[in-house]
């Protein structure tokens, strides 16, 4: 299980460093053609969402209507904040049909999730959430392992992210 982790890891760090580089290539390619990229490079982004998730989740500072530069710095971002989901749910996630979870344990304070889940072919795999509080409203998104949570309802795809958030 852990083992499995760390032999995706430098695959993963590539496909991330990657999706980091292209993401003003593939923002400016959007603008022509459409907020959804085509074939494989949408595994550069969000499976569930077009480049413009951001604005139909809602997420603080994305904005609808944008135009020209102004769009396309906002999928440039939005590919930057989720940075190779298609390639860590497709080629390093999890099959989520049949998954069950094994091991679920949940706390508040820190909020700390741990799960450990079983695909239907016996493979178990984990996922490690945890919110460490800073100061000045922000905290720190720990996640690793493969997410609990098939977002795009066919993998729990691969996750290793550390990053500051603002609570809402």
């Amino acid at each position: 299980m852990i083992l499995r982790y760390i032999a995706y890891w430098p695959a993963n760090l590539a496909f991330v460093l990657l999706s980091y580089l292209l993401s003003p290539a593939l923002a400016a390619l959007s603008l022509l053609t459409g907020p959804r990229l085509p074939g494989v490079l949408q595994w550069f982004s969000t499976l569930d969402a077009d480049l413009d998730g951001g604005v139909v989740q809602r997420v603080r500072g994305y904005e609808a209507g944008l135009t020209g530069w102004r769009l396309w710095w906002q999928r440039t971002c939005w590919i930057c904040r989720n940075p190779a989901h298609g390639w860590q749910s497709r080629l390093l996630g999890m099959p989520a049909a049949g998954t069950v979870i094994i091991e679920q344990k949940i706390s508040e304070t820190p909020k700390n999730q741990w799960y450990v889940m079983e695909t239907a072919k016996g493979v178990r795999f984990f996922c490690f959430k945890r919110d460490q509080p800073l100061i000045g409203g922000f905290y720190l998104k720990l996640w690793f392992g493969w997410v609990n949570k098939a977002y795009d309802g066919r993998n729990h795809h691969y996750s290793f992210q550390i990053g500051p958030k603002r609570r809402s």
